[in-house]
């Protein structure tokens, strides 16, 4: 008997979970427990309503093709299906209404809605058949166009925030006015209840994304998916889009939803970027005024580098990356230059491979020989004169009438066809074959040169989007899966910045030429937190130590090793110092997986740069940053407990305590309640490091000196054996370099430790702290060990 109710109960469970598709009157109405969009087969609009709070987040929704609603329409035929999905996102349903016009020229398009028995979240997408006897070329699909955005509510305190790319700039707005690509939150109080809207592009092929809110006229909201180009479409064929939009607005949350989204775009794009788990030094800014102003940006020079790198013991604890940088410009020489060559001839004849390094396979090689990682670069869609004369028929267009017309470096009128079969296989071939003599990186300066909005090109089902994407799909192709791709997207000329490249590149660049820090590079970073790791890396150009204080230096590494996506070096190991490298060690290895920091006080009133940047271990530990954005001193502050989007908090136990541990200063700050408040005083733009850690009722680790995550990367194993009385674990040490582990005691005394090799010993510290210090004449994996007697 008890086992059928289990069983009654788990079948009741899981059909309450299960995605349902209804029919009543005029409305077909697809939900699961979390969300229900209905479309009323008459009016041809739909709305969406979160389940949890029974609110009508938007109503009057259109799908729409190639539409602007100023042209009258016939009364279209509708239908609708519905069908099961088992896809990588779980179980569901997709419901189907497809839309053909009786009289006119529009299109057949079918609005697709696919909705997942466990997710809180729906995808919408399209097909479209053309049923003309005329070629087609689709170019704007409103999934949701003109909604009435919340009817009949206000909502209070409204922000948003735009799903930045490149070089964008992208704070948290008060206002409901905005047009944003890519993504957008939109977040606020509805009846003093917070209600939130995550929505933008999800699977990437053919298009990109734009999503545009205008609360004033009436709270209009539009999400697009859209080409300047536009897919073509043959008479009597049918085009199944791949490209998708996430939309969720039942996750009350607005950190939880921004993060489901970036996972689920990772899951549909099969991105998983290579982490940049080392420092590059770039020859080309070290070389320029950002940097040292001498020249290093050869292949000799270079290897150089690397040979001082290894000398200075740098390669204990991190590889080093080292990026030769081809940048002959098209303002000198009439034009010509190495782009589009390709090969070692050109790259030498404009002195970037000099002997004994004149190739690019002994350039990579010794780099390898000393440990190095090997980067190049390349001016993406900039060819050079004769290269483009050798070779019309691969041009945009097979066009080269305009070549002799002046133009600023980066925008050329003659560009390469990346869609031409024939300079694809030149190119591939190019890559394939640095691939294999060992080049491991590339940076693609300029990529705004390759969006070309006017078309021209040989293969004609192309899109621009599809278009730019061929370029670093090619590059993927020969290069490999493991080769670092580095898309420097400045938006240069009014240029989209777009996230079109997901799933090929691993790095995307937030700022223009620099070699300082300040704050509003950390929040372009910051506030892409849910796609950081899961989707992109980003970073803020190099920078070089050379203007640099200690604490501005920390500051810096602080944010661009835990925050950022890379650190690319403006200093040389010529003239970098001891206690520069030492810093800078602390950042390797770098975080892997899909977590970011959370910037958990982004929301609150007055913060224009987020201040507290929290990396949640685990229940019991946080790797914290606090950072003064102004421009005096001033004490930052952040609740340990409560409702983080509200109140910035850390998001811990009110109910337990807590210690605070400050890394780069190495000095405890005490003990906490969860129901205080953080404050530390900071300097003028100065960052810090921090680790809480819940109070344990044993002796417990807080922090170490060797990496700035405090025990997350470099300590391993670590657990407390109550019938032994003892803790143990395995320390990451580096040869030749004290590894310290602080203790909190927690009442209790130690009594000896053990080391599996090396040396180990243990002291006492103040306020109840013990410093357990281990050393080893190479770099090891340590087992240790400290035995515990309970305090009289």
């Amino acid at each position: 008997m008890k086992f059928h109710t289990l069983l009654i109960t788990v079948l009741l469970t899981a059909a309450a979970q299960a995605v349902e598709v209804s029919e009543k009157g005029n409305l077909i109405s697809i939900e699961n427990k979390s969300l229900r969009l209905a479309y009323d087969m008459k009016s041809g609009t739909y709305s969406g309503t979160d389940l949890n709070s029974s609110i009508t987040v938007f109503s009057e929704a259109r799908f729409t093709v190639d539409e602007s609603g100023w042209r009258e329409n016939d009364a279209p035929t509708r239908k609708w299906t519905s069908s099961k999905i088992d896809d990588k996102f779980g179980k569901g349903q997709k419901l189907s209404i497809t839309e053909k016009p009786n009289a006119g020229y529009r299109l057949t398009k079918t609005f697709h809605i696919s909705v997942y028995d466990n997710l809180p979240y729906a995808v919408l997408g399209f097909s479209v058949t053309n049923h003309q006897p005329l070629l087609a070329r689709i170019g704007r699909i409103g999934v949701i166009d003109n909604a009435k955005f919340l009817p009949g509510k206000k909502l209070t305190n409204p922000q948003v925030l735009r799903g930045g790319a490149g070089a964008e700039k992208n704070r948290v707005e008060n206002q409901l006015e905005i047009d944003a690509h890519n993504n957008l939150l939109v977040t606020g109080k509805v009846d003093g209840k917070r209600q939130s809207l995550v929505v933008g592009g999800l699977k990437y092929r053919d298009f990109l994304r734009r999503i545009q809110l205008n609360y004033r006229n009436r709270g209009k909201l539009t999400v697009t998916i859209e080409d300047p180009q536009g897919k073509r479409l043959a008479p009597g064929d049918t085009y199944h889009g791949v490209d998708t939009v996430f939309l969720d607005f039942s996750t009350v949350d607005p950190f939880t939803s921004l993060e489901r989204y970036g996972l689920a775009m990772r899951t549909a794009n099969n991105a998983n970027p290579n982490p940049y788990d080392f420092p590059t030094l770039c020859g080309w800014l070290v070389s320029s005024g950002y940097g040292e102003g001498r020249h290093i940006n050869d292949s000799k020079e270079l290897v150089g580098q690397m040979e001082l790198a290894k000398k200075s013991g740098i390669l204990n604890y991190t590889p080093v990356g080292i990026r030769l940088e081809p940048d002959y410009y098209c303002n000198q020489n009439h034009g010509d230059t190495q782009q589009g060559w390709w090969d070692d001839k050109h790259w030498a004849q404009y002195k970037s491979l000099v002997s004994p390094y004149e190739t690019f396979g002994k350039f990579c090689g010794k780099l390898h020989q000393l440990g190095g990682v090997p980067f190049t670069y390349i001016q993406t869609n900039m060819p050079s004169n004769d290269f483009a004369i050798a070779h019309p028929e691969w041009m945009l267009n097979n066009d080269i009438s305009r070549i002799h017309a002046e133009h600023r470096h980066h925008m050329p009128f003659v560009k390469f066809d990346f869609t031409d079969p024939g300079f694809q296989a030149h190119t591939l071939a190019m890559w394939t074959r640095l691939g294999k003599q060992g080049l491991e990186g590339i940076k693609f300066d300029y990529p705004e040169s390759g969006w070309c909005l006017n078309g021209g090109f040989e293969d004609k089902s192309h899109t621009t989007t599809t278009a730019y994407r061929k370029i670093f799909e090619l590059c993927r192709e020969g290069l490999g899966k493991k080769a670092y791709i580095h898309e420097r997207n400045l938006g240069e000329y009014g240029t989209p910045m777009l996230d079109v490249t997901a799933g090929i590149v691993d790095l995307q660049r937030v700022w223009g030429d620099s070699s300082h820090f300040e704050p509003e590079m950390a929040s372009r970073m910051g506030l892409r937190w849910y796609k950081n790791r899961s989707v992109f890396g980003y970073y803020p150009d190099g920078k070089s130590f050379k203007k640099m204080d200690t604490d501005a230096r920390r500051t810096m590494l602080g944010f661009v090793g835990l925050v950022s996506g890379r650190l690319e070096l403006g200093t040389s190991f010529g003239s970098m110092k001891p206690e520069e490298q030492h810093d800078l060690t602390r950042l390797y290895p770098v975080l892997k997986g899909t977590q970011s920091f959370r910037p958990v006080d982004m929301l609150l009133e007055g913060r224009k740069d987020p201040s507290v940047y929290v990396y949640r271990v685990n229940s019991d530990w946080s790797q914290i940053i606090l950072c003064n954005n102004g421009d005096s001193q001033q004490s930052v502050t952040a609740p340990i407990s409560g409702n983080q989007a509200d109140t910035g908090s850390l998001g811990h136990d009110s109910n337990a305590s807590y210690y605070l541990y400050d890394f780069w200063n190495d000095k405890f700050l005490g003990e906490m309640k969860g129901s205080q408040t953080i404050s530390i005083p900071l300097k003028p733009l100065q960052a810090l490091t921090y680790s809480l850690h819940q109070k344990k009722d044993h002796p417990q680790f807080l922090s170490t000196n060797r990496h700035i995550m405090q025990g997350l990367l470099d300590l391993d194993e670590v657990k407390w054996d109550q019938k032994t009385m003892t803790y143990s674990g395995v320390a990451k040490v580096v040869g030749g370099e004290p590894f310290v582990i602080t203790l909190a005691n927690n009442n209790h005394t130690s009594t000896g430790t053990k080391a599996s090799t090396g040396k180990a010993n243990i002291t006492s510290a103040d306020n109840g702290l013990s410093r357990l210090t281990l050393i080893s004449d190479k770099n090891a994996d340590i087992k240790w060990s400290v035995s515990w007697s309970k305090a009289k």
